[in-house]
């Protein structure tokens, strides 16, 4: 999902080894977003795959990561050399929302051959196309419901900003608060009396 330029994981799936984050699973996403651009020199970050897509609005197509040019794979390398998983294939799509910006990336891997399931490119076809236009719709709705969940918090903070005011007014104006502070009044006013 694209915030604040930068693509934070939002789903991760690998069936092969069995792992689940972010969405409806209940595990966190241990990855940290990507930066759209450069820290430094504020230049469009094309090195990584995902943030080229995006920022290109085009699809990238990856027979072979290990052979390819001109992407950082570093990650990936690091994470198939930790779990034993060979990350091939790459398919890498930008996801707009209605207005045609932007909102995210679905990124496919290791496509498999049904008979052999043997890893092959991706080839898109009718099936990819309704699904990138599910993703889509998905991530629209996933920005939605978060956006509405964000308005909620704070509405929900501005009515106990409310509450407690209107609390401290209650108190402050009671008769019981008033002859309390008259007290306290009397107790300064004695302290700072020499004669006592």
């Amino acid at each position: 999902m694209l915030r604040e330029d930068k693509l934070h994981f939002v789903i991760l799936r690998n069936t092969s080894l069995k792992i689940a984050m972010g969405g409806t699973s209940g595990n966190a996403i241990a990855f940290d977003p990507l930066p759209m651009y450069d820290p430094g020199s504020g230049e469009p970050n094309h090195r990584n795959v995902a943030t080229h897509a995006a920022l290109g609005h085009e699809w990238v197509n990856i027979p072979d990561a290990y052979r390819v040019e001109g992407f950082d794979f570093s990650g990936t390398r690091a994470f198939d050399k930790k779990t034993g998983y060979h990350s091939k294939s790459f398919l890498t799509i930008p996801l707009e929302g209605d207005d045609h910006h932007v909102i995210g990336v679905l990124q496919l891997i290791n496509a498999a051959d049904p008979v052999t399931n043997e890893v092959v490119p991706f080839d898109a076809d009718e099936v990819l196309e309704t699904l990138v236009l599910l993703a889509s719709t998905a991530l629209a709705g996933y920005i939605r419901q978060e956006r509405l969940r964000r308005e909620i918090e704070k509405l929900s903070i501005e009515i106990d900003h409310a509450k407690k005011s209107r609390q401290v007014s209650e108190i402050t104006e009671s008769d019981y608060f008033r002859t309390l502070m008259e007290k306290v009044r009397e107790l300064r006013a004695l302290r700072k009396d020499p004669a006592n």
